[in-house]
């Protein structure tokens, strides 16, 4: 016997993620050996504030991620993109923190949760989206922490709106049907003190114990109110747990299973030269990919064993390539003309550069799907409004045919998510 993926679940912020192939944690604690003068033996060991990475690979076919990293504090339809496409654009750049909670159903055919793992107040560090011929799209998040808690009963995440007056705030099970139904918080025993908040986040910012909240095994008190309108998290262990039943899950009927190279479709420049104009389409593409990525540093302060905050210390970085397998010279011909803008009739060079948009489009299949968008509606937009291009190498080989690599690297490190089309 052993534990079997059907039984592990991933919730960000409450909402059960879709498509998942392989999501998890790892967790460094920082360890060092203490040693002094005059002894054969090392004193002892100790433990600095752990450094945790979480990684999440789905089947690219929507923008269910980037919505909850992006588009907003509350998991509801309209955030995530699960009441069609509008068109919303997510800027990876603005992501929030979020939390997950992974519960542990039991044997197979059951849903009843009997234990789980919460990670919470974690920051967004890198996405890889890749596309190839017969492979499914995918796409990797790469997400930093610093915690990692095993509920011997089930994790959850109570969520709540501040009023501007109100500062007690339950635990509580947010995916009760109806009424959230009142909860008490399992302990966790931190620096000698009885913890039963896990964590505690306004607008994606963290609270600290005893600095702006207070709290008992049934809920929180805020020091000051927060905010109206504001976006209140709590991560807690208790012994009782969620519902998640199969429906929990979208099937085929609300979104395609996956995506492949037969429905993906590249635009480099466009008709105008500045992203306004016709997006142009390139043929004799056989794969692509995109990547995103800042460095994350963390907080940190007296008396706290964890991170005060965790934020990106530079500028985005954006890069990616397009891997083509010209037709003919003439072709290939065409494309290098077209990434550095230089006439038909002179010579392309190292120094033949321009910056041009760029437009990566996933198409709802033929087979499959969601009913409410017909075959070959855009699902999805990957934009890169200044892709610079490097003139690619070139490589004969016996019996095969020439394939060419063009990297590209965008001026501003902008990448951006539609959920659609992009206009």
């Amino acid at each position: 016997m052993a534990i079997k993926a059907g039984q592990i679940l991933h919730a960000m912020n409450t909402y059960v993620v879709d498509r998942i192939q392989t999501a998890g944690a790892n967790l460094n604690i920082p360890t060092e050996k203490i040693y002094e003068l005059g002894n054969y033996q090392s004193v002892a060991v100790i433990r600095d504030v752990p450094d945790l990475t979480f990684n999440l690979e789905c089947l690219d076919v929507d923008t269910e991620v980037e919505g909850l990293l992006c588009g907003s504090a509350d998991p509801t339809a309209d955030a995530i993109g699960t009441d069609g496409l509008t068109g919303t654009k997510y800027s990876l750049a603005t992501n929030f923190p979020i939390d997950i909670v992974s519960p542990l159903k039991s044997a197979q055919g059951a849903f009843d949760i009997v234990r789980g793992v919460a990670v919470p107040q974690l920051t967004l560090e890198s996405v890889n989206y890749r596309y190839g011929l017969r492979d499914n799209a995918g796409e990797t998040f790469n997400i930093r922490g610093d915690a990692l808690f095993y509920v011997p009963g089930a994790p959850h995440i109570a969520l709540a709106t501040g009023d501007g007056t109100e500062t007690d705030f339950p635990f509580n099970d947010d995916r009760a049907a109806v009424q959230p139904a009142a909860l008490d918080a399992l302990i966790y025993s931190e620096q000698g003190v009885d913890v039963y908040a896990l964590n505690v986040s306004v607008n994606g910012t963290r609270q600290r114990r005893g600095l702006d909240y207070t709290e008992t095994d049934a809920g929180i008190t805020f020091t000051t109110p927060p905010a109206n309108a504001a976006k209140i998290r709590i991560v807690f262990g208790a012994a009782t747990g969620s519902a998640y039943p199969q429906t929990v899950h979208q099937g085929i009927p609300v979104k395609p299973a996956a995506i492949r190279g037969k429905d993906i479709q590249l635009y480099v420049g466009d008709t105008v030269g500045d992203g306004s104009g016709v997006p142009l389409l390139w043929g004799d593409v056989t794969s692509v990919n995109a990547d995103w990525r800042v460095t994350v540093e963390d907080d940190f302060e007296f008396g706290n064993p964890r991170a005060i905050a965790r934020e990106a210390t530079d500028a985005p970085e954006v890069s990616g390539a397009i891997e083509i397998r010209p037709l003919n010279p003439q072709a290939l011909f065409t494309k290098l003309n077209q990434v550095t803008g230089v006439d038909p009739a002179d010579i392309v060079g190292p120094q033949s550069s321009r910056a041009l948009p760029l437009e990566i489009r996933l198409l709802n299949p033929d087979s499959g799907g969601t009913t409410a968008q017909p075959a070959g509606t855009v699902l999805k937009t990957l934009y890169v409004p200044d892709a610079r291009f490097n003139i690619p190498g070139y490589e004969g080989r016996v019996q095969q045919k020439m394939v060419s690599t063009i990297n590209f690297e965008s001026d501003g490190g902008i990448l951006e998510v539609f959920r659609g089309r992009r206009f």
